[in-house]
């Protein structure tokens, strides 16, 4: 059973079916994207991941997922008092008449009968299913009325391709067939606005002109693996004929299309197959329509086989997957989920959000007028946020987007610049509070999980504790000017009617996981790469300084990135500003228990880049996320130059993955090599004078995370300094690599006693430490802080096994070198005495245990005589 093959594109070449049975360390496309590892949006780069996304699909029935979509059909106020089951066999009755329609089956006939590949089957489908939604136009069922607000038909698509732009990244598409509306057909056919529906779908077989994504309302993948399939000559009813299981291997090129009948093997006559597996390729469809506008809040795809079809739904929180349905046998079902879509009322049914996507709500209702191309332009339109006293009100273009990624699941963020916000009143009492022309801010449009404590709480909980602890911090953290959660478009809802619930690992309750639609407007902060090097380093411990003073208040970041580290200009100085705090942990009050696991992965800590993290069998420590600032360094060092963005040079530029083992190999493999930098002159001019820091900073990393590997693999017992003592002696080795004499004294840019500013912390925590500070002119001074070795991934202890580490070490490096040695002969010597102490109580044991036996022994042979 051989698909014909697709013509394989230029740009993508690459036969993907065995790549995409060997992903397991891929956690999908928005690890992926967050770690900026998409470079190009080529099918043989995306379907790796899209694949790993949809493997851990739900599934459910058919039956059940019709009912659920006219239960979503439904006015608000009769969800509660329509049972959509019974609704749902009223509309198998209504459309048995239907099947019956000779023109209606004659395209089904055609359909089976044409020759030639699967694009032959394009013309009698979409001829079929345009023939039967013009007789479902008239059928009346209770509650759902009739008529077609949107008039909708297939249209075929293929060989059109429809571009997406993601950033500065562009993908190219090909749906074999889509649902669209009349507003869509009177664009593509040109033929005047007031084109009728009927002579819309004489063009619905022929080649479109200029599809865009925001055209499509459904896609349609086809394959064929069956020459000739027979029509039923029964008459149809309502029970289902045929039980077809949902595709348990989504990675598969030829899904079943009867149960349990097994795969043929493959035709060594025949050449390999060079296109993708199909129901990857529906899954790229869906990331296009889940990330063409600032939010959209689902979609639904459909996979044909033969005569077989599966529908899939895709909302931020996953996929889920329908069993199938054969089209021909069980004619009225298919008929039922036409008759569905054709009454969905309002474009959010279709997965578009009203609120920030009001352009192509009114395109699709035919109420927008197009401009001279033919195209719809997204146009700026004002968003209302409510606030405390009132609402604020910004104006946002869906062209100027800040931040985008091309992700299918997770939290799906866009940022975009607005202007011109306004705060005012209620509506009732709409006296203008407070207008600054020009204001800009940061539009932030996000699904997070439902059981994380929002951005705004978090924040502002952050800045309480500020207050308390030093109201300097202020500066570092960001200010939100309001923000709103719209819980109607949350992805548990879906699940709940399905009764698709997970379970908790620790109670093993059934719980439902979700993901709600939020918007943050805040203030409108720069990336702290645009500062220079000295500047930088400034507020780069600005950031730190601050991250450390919340995690020991309770407030824990547990996502330091690139993206995250930004400033803000206040008088004459920088401040350095920590943002996104959506990720956070906040103690009392984050009780999240989702599956996924946080951090950016091309500056997490070594040691958390393994597989025992991602199965959360590792807590995350604040030693970890310190690592993760250091890791930006480099990154700074060797990514920014002269304020601009630049290609990184190997080995930094193999950071930029999803894949966390890969990532960790390739970090280390950095850390053993820096000294190879120097030597061929890969460090910008400007960064030269603070590369000691960094070197040093990254030689310590390296030294811990080996010393941690080594320790583990001894059986040595290990335990994690308090974050108090890991930050005092990150200070105190940063005042110890100034203290080498490498560093001029103009050139380290901390002021005076900068590094002796530790936060006064809340509950009595102990701060005191013997850092001593120096001027950038003034002498040198050197002390110890009660923190022994750790900051770094791992356990403290020996030194790194790389060899030219000594070659590049300082006199300091050489003191700190042996006052490790020490530490790890101390250990030694105490893990030594621990294995004596435990040899010799097994000893004890075994001799009470021989004691014991022999007088069971001496006991059974007296009861003997």
């Amino acid at each position: 059973m051989s698909i014909p093959q697709t013509p394989t594109r230029k740009t993508d070449p690459t036969n993907l079916a065995p790549e995409l049975k060997n992903t397991p360390l891929g956690h999908g496309s928005s690890t992926h994207a967050s770690s900026d590892g998409f470079h190009d949006l080529y099918q043989r780069t995306v379907h790796p991941w899209l694949f790993a996304d949809i493997s851990k699909h739900k599934q459910t029935t058919f039956d059940r997922m019709i009912a659920w979509m006219l239960h979503f059909s439904l006015p608000t106020e009769l969800r509660d008092s329509v049972n959509p089951y019974r609704l749902f066999d009223q509309c198998l009755n209504k459309v048995l008449p239907i099947c019956n329609d000779q023109d209606l089956l004659n395209h089904l006939q055609s359909y089976c009968e044409v020759e030639g590949g699967e694009t032959a089957r394009y013309a009698p489908f979409t001829n079929a299913c345009n023939r039967a939604l013009s007789l479902l136009e008239d059928v009346d069922v209770p509650h759902l009325g009739k008529g077609s607000p949107f008039k909708i038909l297939f249209q075929r698509n293929d060989p059109n391709v429809l571009d997406g732009v993601h950033g500065n990244l562009k993908s190219k598409r090909k749906p074999d067939i889509i649902i669209t509306s009349l507003a869509c057909a009177r664009r593509i056919w040109g033929e005047g606005r007031n084109i009728r529906w009927n002579t819309a779908i004489s063009h619905c077989h022929e080649k479109p002109v200029d599809l865009q994504w925001h055209d499509v309302l459904c896609s349609w993948e086809f394959k064929r693996t069956k020459k000739v399939i027979s029509l039923p000559s029964r008459k149809y009813g309502t029970k289902l004929c045929r039980n077809i299981s949902c595709v348990n291997d989504v990675g598969t090129m030829d899904p079943p299309t009867k149960p349990d009948v097994p795969s043929p093997k493959p035709n060594p006559d025949q050449p390999l197959r060079t296109e993708e597996p199909p129901l990857v390729q529906l899954a790229s469809y869906a990331a296009e329509m889940l990330c063409r506008a600032p939010a959209v809040n689902h979609c639904m795809n459909i996979l044909v086989v033969d005569d077989v079809a599966w529908l899939w739904w895709y909302d931020r929180q996953g996929a889920i997957q329908c069993t199938g349905i054969d089209f021909l046998d069980d004619l009225p079902r298919f008929l039922v989920l036409l008759l569905v879509l054709q009454r969905f009322s309002t474009m959010d049914l279709w997965g578009f959000n009203p609120e920030l996507d009001p352009v192509v709500v009114q395109y699709h209702s035919g109420k927008l007028p197009l401009n001279q191309t033919g195209n719809v332009s997204q146009e700026p339109f004002d968003l209302e946020i409510p606030v405390e006293g009132g609402k604020f009100k910004v104006n946002l273009d869906p062209k100027e987007k800040e931040y985008s990624r091309h992700t299918l699941v997770g939290r799906g963020t866009r940022v975009f610049q607005g202007s011109e916000g306004i705060l005012f009143r209620d509506p009732a009492n709409p006296e203008v509070l407070m207008n600054e022309k020009a204001r800009h801010a940061a539009i932030k449009i996000y699904w997070p999980d439902s059981s994380r404590p929002s951005e705004q709480t978090v924040v502002q909980k952050a800045r309480e504790a500020a207050e308390k602890i030093d109201p300097g911090l202020l500066d570092n953290l960001p200010e939100i000017y309001g923000a709103c959660t719209l819980s109607k478009y949350e992805t548990g809802r879906i699940r709940k009617f399905l009764e698709l619930w997970d379970l908790d690992s620790e109670t093993q309750e059934r719980v439902y996981h979700s993901r709600t639609l939020n918007i943050t407007i805040s203030e409108w902060l720069l990336p702290l790469w645009k500062l220079p090097p000295y500047n930088f380093m400034l507020a780069w411990y600005d950031i730190v300084r601050c991250h450390f003073a919340m995690w020991i208040a309770g407030v824990k970041h547990c996502d330091p990135s690139e993206g995250n580290m930004l400033y803000r200009e206040k008088g004459n100085k920088n401040h350095g500003v920590l943002n996104d705090w959506d990720l956070s942990s906040v103690e009392g009050l984050s009780d999240h228990k989702g599956l996924e696991r946080t951090g950016t992965v091309p500056f997490m800590s070594l040691e958390l880049l393994n597989r025992k993290f991602w199965r959360g069998r590792i807590r995350r420590e604040y030693r970890h996320d310190l690592e993760s600032f250091i890791w930006m360094l480099p990154w700074a060092v060797f990514c920014y130059e002269d304020c601009q963005r630049k290609e990184p040079p190997d080995p930094v530029r193999l950071w930029q993955t999803g894949n966390y083992e890969q990532c960790r190999e390739k970090k280390v493999d950095f850390t053993g090599k820096m000294a190879e930098f120097i030597e061929e002159q890969r460090i910008p001019p400007q960064w030269m004078k603070i590369w000691p820091v960094v070197r040093d900073l990254m030689y310590r990393v390296h030294e811990d995370y080996h010393s941690g590997v080594k320790q583990r693999g001894q059986g040595i017992p290990q335990e994690d300094n308090t974050p108090v003592e890991v930050y005092v002696n990150l200070l105190q080795f940063i005042r110890e690599t100034m203290d080498t004499g490498s560093i001029k004294p103009n050139d380290i840019p901390f002021p005076d006693d900068y590094l002796m500013n530790i936060p006064q912390l809340p509950n009595g925590a102990d701060t005191e430490t013997p850092v001593r500070g120096r001027g950038r002119g003034g002498g040198r001074g050197r002390g110890r802080g009660r923190a022994q070795a750790q900051f770094g991934g791992g356990d403290r202890g020996a030194g790194s096994t790389e060899a030219n580490l000594d070659s590049e070490r300082s006199t300091s490096g050489s003191r700190r070198s042996a006052r490790i040695k020490a530490d790890e002969e101390k250990k030694r010597q105490e893990a030594e005495k621990e294995k004596k102490r435990q040899e010799a109580e097994e000893e004890r044991k075994h001799r009470e245990k021989e004691e014991r036996k022999r007088q069971a022994a001496e006991t059974k042979k007296r009861g003997k005589k």
